[in-house]
């Protein structure tokens, strides 16, 4: 299997997000984030780099393009992603949607198809969404799951705290799940610093570092790719 479905999907939304009479009375928003990491149960290094671009119409329905490639220490290949999500925004508080997703793992090749929430009121926020994963390759077929909650009031002069946990079944190695916490510090510039710890049901701790640069009002949705959500698993 070849990256074409990632590649396909990616170029297929960036046309149809930017080419859209819609999208020139609208703001664009989004972010791009740095990532580096170590799991300590494998002593492994990862590095990741991911990005997300969307806009939301004057109707409440929006669309946002996510695309990602990581790579993990010692292993050769990289690990692109890209998804697209479509959604429906009545306020600014909360969406609805859905959400499809290329991801070239190697040697699995993965294609999910999901739906998911996002709620947001003064310093709070959550996530949560389900998905359909289809094996390009076999007959792994399964789901992935989860939810992603974070604090940050307006007295803690930029610090903020997060919290989430993710699962997936039917893998060629099974089951697998993370937990994590963090704390971020967000800078006037629309630019925040991200420290996050989560544990594996590996029993393997795993420790990111990460840095956000968030244009116009930030993606509405997280990404839902591998490396986004299991971190270094």
């Amino acid at each position: 299997m070849t990256r074409f479905p990632a590649r396909l999907l990616a170029t297929a939304a960036t046309a149809a997000l930017l080419t859209s009479p819609a999208v020139a009375q609208n703001m664009l928003d989004g972010d791009v984030t740095f990532e580096l990491g170590h799991n300590v149960g494998k002593s492994r290094n990862f590095k990741h780099i991911a990005t997300s671009l969307g806009t939301t119409f004057d109707n409440g329905i929006g669309m946002q393009l996510d695309i990602s490639v990581g790579k993990y220490e010692a292993i050769n290949s990289t690990v692109p992603s890209a998804g697209v999500h479509v959604f429906y925004a009545p306020t600014s508080d909360w969406a609805v949607g859905g959400f499809v997703l290329a991801e070239d793992l190697r040697p699995g090749n993965y294609a999910y198809a999901g739906l998911e929430a996002a709620y947001t009121t003064g310093d709070f926020s959550g996530e949560v969404y389900v998905a359909y994963r289809h094996d390009y390759n076999g007959a792994f077929h399964g789901e992935r799951y989860g939810i992603e909650l974070a604090y940050a009031p307006g007295n803690w002069n930029g610090f903020g705290v997060f919290g989430g946990a993710h699962g997936e079944t039917g893998l060629p190695g099974g089951t697998k799940s993370i937990a994590y916490v963090g704390a971020d510090y967000r800078f006037a510039n629309n630019t925040k610093l991200a420290l996050t710890v989560g544990r594996n049901d590996r029993r393997e701790t795993v420790a990111t570092l990460g840095y956000t640069i968030q244009f116009g009002n930030g993606a509405r949705f997280s990404r839902r790719h591998s490396q986004g959500v299991f971190d270094g698993y």
